[in-house]
């Protein structure tokens, strides 16, 4: 899989309508964000779902202008809202948890030697 806007099109199809100099933008900010203990595939999935959580997190709050915290729903008419956990309304469509997933995996079953009774290697 590849870095690029046609990637992350397919990837999150969402965010299709956006500038593609943000596009271009939100994937240069992901790149310090690739796992490194993935494969090379997995590491562009991981930075293609990152820039995507960026621009969705920027379309969100173009169109609404502010983002009440918890809120899941909104109505107009005699004020209806509906409040659900800080996962559910922080990503809605889950690309913040599908990166998080990813550089978990970086995180979990490493084995750590260590000689603690060295002072020092100089």
């Amino acid at each position: 899989m590849a870095v690029d806007i046609q990637s992350l099109d397919f990837i999150a199809p969402v965010v299709m309508c956006v500038d593609p100099v943000d596009k271009e933008r939100a994937i240069e900010m992901a790149a310090a964000y690739r796992p490194s203990c993935l494969s090379e595939a997995k590491q562009d999935e991981a930075q293609l779902l990152y820039a995507a959580w960026l621009l969705y997190g920027r379309m969100q709050q173009e169109q609404t202008g502010v983002i009440l915290a918890g809120v899941k729903s909104e109505k107009e008419g005699d004020l209806a809202r509906t409040y659900g956990t800080a996962e559910e309304t922080a990503d809605p469509l889950g690309f913040y948890a599908r990166w998080k997933a990813l550089n978990d995996i970086c995180g979990r079953g490493a084995i750590l030697a260590s000689n603690w009774r060295h002072q020092c290697c100089c």
